[in-house]
């Protein structure tokens, strides 16, 4: 199509349905629009509407209407070639006409009423821009006054109306996001952090790619006159710490609420579901403190600032949704919001699979150095002898001097376990002398009869001493060998 539609008869060669208007509503009289089978046929419009406006009802085209200035500035950028662009004085380039055979839905991207003092001066205030289609809405086409001025509209570039080559609406979406970025953009001594606190949203949240990343903040930065140079590599250095800032830090430096910040990125498809997101920032990470014990940093929303704070839990805990949240509550005054269980168990999976060792690390609160340093002591209050008549009689370690071990009853073990008020099943015992103490069953002998006991191996050093598991071990020379 090389020539331009500009008037009823052009619209109706195209199979369009036009509205004829007045100052922007349909002319008195004008009912049933809506309607599916409405149509006015052209000697009606030649006779009765041809000086009216246009209106072309949208149930086969798609308008990218664009309300506030700086949406321009993103256009080129993220929005795909268009073969139709018309606009006004006052307002040249502010819709973008595609056919709409692929169906995109109807659209607003809205500034949240709580941003009012950032976007107040603008002419239409909150609104950014709309994707306006669906036989409901229509729009003022070239060649037709504009309702609220006195200038027509007129075609800027007119090729085809043809269908968009991509998602139009996540294109827009990130039009819409980089402007709403832009207009909230924090002053002097916020900036550094607010750009890596974006980059950090769409590492963790999105597919880009870090190049993607430092392309989109660079152009957020300079349409806030920021300093591009220091901003465009945001991606790349956010990408390589440990820790990257989210939405939670936005919300920090602008002052405005973590569901309106989400809503902005909502519009490039992360952040559907506000609960379990919310959940998901203000659990920050977990730290490893010991065996079974963990460090469990969120982040509180606290007046006007995001405070850390820390509960301390154990692996149960951790698995447990109601358990987690009545700790959290308790322990860090931290109201999380309810997520689906199976949303819980996938965000603490993730959590738990990046979990970091913290710097206070109790080694010896791990279960194989109780284990070991029980035994130790063990072997240091019963004594560790030569003579294996102390084994078969008296059920106290014995040293095989011969192949560098040490024998020892599981019962007397036990009853000193006992002592200390450590019980378990058989099995368990067993199990734990095999996995912590890498002992084994030893089917001996003591003077021709049946002598069944433990036993662990060691390393020699010297007459009194074996090492075993890097700990020397006292041999008892007060008691003679056996053989001696």
């Amino acid at each position: 199509m090389n020539n331009k539609p500009i008037n009823y008869e052009d619209w109706l060669n195209l199979g369009r349905v036009i509205i004829p208007c007045y100052k922007g509503k349909p002319k008195k009289g004008i009912t049933g629009y809506t309607q599916e089978d409405f149509k006015i046929e052209k000697d009606i419009w030649s006779r009765d509407h041809e000086t009216a406006e246009i209106a072309l009802r949208l149930d086969h085209d798609v308008d990218l209407d664009v309300d506030n200035e700086l949406i321009k500035t993103f256009i080129p950028y993220y929005i795909n070639e268009c073969g139709a662009v018309f606009g006004r004085d006052g307002n040249p380039s502010s819709h973008y006409f595609w056919s709409n055979k692929n169906k995109i839905p109807f659209k607003q991207f809205s500034l949240p009423e709580e941003f009012q003092r950032d976007y107040k001066d603008f002419p239409h205030g909150a609104m950014l821009c709309e994707l306006r289609t669906e036989r409901k809405r229509y729009t003022i086409v070239p060649e037709s006054l504009h309702s609220k001025s006195k200038t027509n509209v007129k075609w800027e570039k007119f090729e085809s109306i043809k269908e968009y080559d991509g998602n139009l609406s996540l294109d827009v979406g990130k039009v819409a996001l980089s402007t709403a970025l832009t207009i909230i953009y924090p002053g002097q001594g916020k900036r550094d952090e607010y750009c890596t606190a974006i980059a950090g949203i769409l590492l963790k949240n999105s597919d880009w790619t870090e190049e993607q990343i430092n392309m989109f903040i660079s152009r957020i930065a300079e349409a806030a006159n920021d300093d591009v140079k220091e901003r465009s590599k945001k991606g790349s250095t956010t990408a390589k710490t440990d820790r990257k800032f989210g939405v939670n830090k936005i919300t920090e430096l602008t002052g405005y609420s973590h569901r309106s910040i989400q809503g902005l990125f909502n519009w490039i498809g992360i952040f559907q579901d506000m609960t379990n997101q919310i959940s998901k920032d203000m659990i920050d990470r977990i730290e490893e403190y010991g065996a079974n014990r963990y460090n469990v940093y969120l982040n509180v929303p606290e007046k006007d600032e995001i405070v850390e704070r820390k509960i301390w839990v154990d692996g149960e805990s951790l698995m447990n949704q109601k358990v987690f949240y009545d700790k959290a509550m308790s322990q860090a005054k931290a109201w999380i919001p309810r997520q689906k269980a199976k949303q819980f168990e996938e965000m603490m999976i993730a959590k738990f699979a990046t979990r970091t060792k913290s710097k206070d690390y109790v080694k010896e609160a791990e279960d194989e150095a109780w284990w070991k340093s029980t035994f130790l002591n063990y072997l240091d209050t019963k004594g560790v002898y030569t003579t294996k008549d102390q084994l078969a009689i008296h059920k106290m370690p014995y040293y095989n001097k011969e192949n560098n071990w040490i024998e020892f009853d599981l019962n007397n073990f036990e009853k000193e376990l006992a002592k200390n008020r450590v019980t378990m099943k058989r099995v368990d015992l067993c199990r734990n002398m095999q996995t912590y103490l890498k002992a084994g069953k030893y089917k001996g002998k003591y003077k021709d009869k049946s002598c069944v006991s433990w036993k662990i191996e060691g390393e020699p050093t010297d007459s009194n001493k074996i090492i075993w598991e890097g700990e020397a071990v006292v041999i008892d020379e007060t008691a003679k060998n056996e053989d001696e």
